[in-house]
């Protein structure tokens, strides 16, 4: 192999070298932070809902309802165009894109539904039942088996073996794993 060959090789090998993992103090102190934040807002939900579902009344004369569905409406068209888009263009992100539009389309059947009264809450019910809860439940699954492949791949360049855990099992990749405790 000539020079100029071995160079271009130990260029393309460090392009597929992982970036360096943070880890010791910082990064635990980073991951336990994270999940104190989550598992506080979690927690603070519960009195939340519940004062809700005390003090709402059962019907309320909503202001700026065409806004709010139009706006919500374009939020959803956008996030399925930039899904299209990241699909077409072969890009990481679309496994965030697909999540997020499954996740406006499941809120946006379940808002039809709720707010729908007489003839059209038939409607709302068929588009649901129809056309947004299987399209968000294909754009879920897509979403985990792109994950799941991404970190198969990942897995094997790794040198490591590849075993064939569900999602919710399978370790973060590039995250040293806890330290067990003594």
């Amino acid at each position: 192999m000539s020079p100029s060959e071995r160079a271009d090789l130990a260029r393309r090998l460090t392009r597929l070298a992982p970036p360096p993992i943070p880890s010791g103090a910082d990064a635990e102190r980073a991951r336990r932070r994270f999940v104190v934040v989550v598992a506080t807002a979690s927690l603070l939900m519960i009195p939340w809902v519940a004062a809700l579902a005390w003090t709402l009344p059962p019907r309320y004369l909503a202001g700026h309802w065409r806004a709010t569905w139009v706006g919500f409406d374009l939020v959803l068209a956008a996030a399925l165009a930039l899904t299209a888009w990241a699909a077409v263009r072969r890009r990481q992100i679309v496994v965030l894109t697909a999540i997020v539009s499954a996740t406006l389309l499941a809120s946006d059947a379940w808002f039809d539904i709720m707010t729908a009264a007489g003839p059209d809450r038939w409607v709302s019910l068929g588009t649901a039942l129809l056309i947004e809860l299987p399209l968000a439940g294909w754009l879920f699954y897509t979403a985990h088996a792109l994950i799941r492949l991404s970190m198969r791949r990942l897995l094997t360049l790794a040198g490591q073996t590849v075993i064939d855990l569900p999602l919710r099992r399978m370790p973060l990749f590039g995250v040293p794993p806890r330290r067990r405790r003594r």
